[in-house]
């Protein structure tokens, strides 16, 4: 865990200062502009506008900036730097696909973390989704065709399956089928669309951050 927001040092001040400052605007209207930037989320759905491009820029860079702070898949970004840079097309969907997903909130009283901590984060609400940010990556057992990178924003889960390089076509679009199947409610964003609606899944906040919580358990309690 960072105690703080991660400074990536290797790039000229014009594009800092300008084209990736310019993504991160982008995702902070995104998130402002569908609700989601609030202190809790206790709808059940999800309207969310985008442009397709700006959003996969935006989600690649801070997944890219992520990866070089973790020392894990940053080289599997490289090839989209370009894209990242707004100096070249979008990747296709067999190379990287870009998917989203709603988390429940989580019921007050049915879970074993205290109540006095449900209460300050809840402020009084009977269902908690609070905003929490996390940048990380996954595995989906027994998949071997893609990288799972994630970026969480309060309850919107956004998935990038980053493909290896000479998948199929037809084999990437049956992993990203196998996806939505495991994770039902969840959506491909689609350059096609300008608009997607999802609605929440079977999953909490909690119960996708199980494994996050209970190593800071562990850390808290000397363990």
């Amino acid at each position: 865990m960072v105690g703080g927001e991660g400074k990536i040092k290797d790039v000229c001040e014009d594009c800092n200062n300008r084209v990736l400052s310019e993504l991160d605007s982008y995702g902070k209207r995104l998130l402002t502009d569908s609700g989601l930037f609030v202190q809790n989320y206790t709808r059940q759905d999800l309207t969310l506008q985008y442009d397709y491009s700006l959003l996969l820029r935006w989600l690649l860079k801070i997944s890219f900036n992520s990866s070089r702070t973790d020392g894990a898949h940053s080289h599997l970004f490289e090839r989209y730097i370009p894209f990242i840079r707004g100096l070249a097309s979008p990747p296709s969907r067999f190379q990287v696909a870009p998917l989203v997903y709603l988390a429940r909130p989580e019921v007050v009283g049915f879970s074993q973390i205290g109540a006095d901590s449900f209460a300050r984060l809840s402020q009084g609400a009977s269902r908690l989704n609070p905003f929490i940010v996390r940048i990380c990556y996954g595995a989906v057992p027994g998949e071997q065709d893609y990288v799972l990178r994630l970026n969480i924003f309060g309850p919107a889960v956004f998935y990038l399956l980053i493909f290896r390089e000479g998948i199929l076509p037809g084999h990437a679009a049956s992993a990203i089928r196998r996806l939505t199947k495991l994770m039902p409610g969840i959506a491909e964003l689609s350059p096609k669309r300008k608009l997607v609606e999802v609605h929440s899944g079977q999953k909490t906040w909690l119960d996708l951050y199980e494994h996050q919580v209970a190593r800071t358990s562990a850390l808290n309690q000397g363990g």
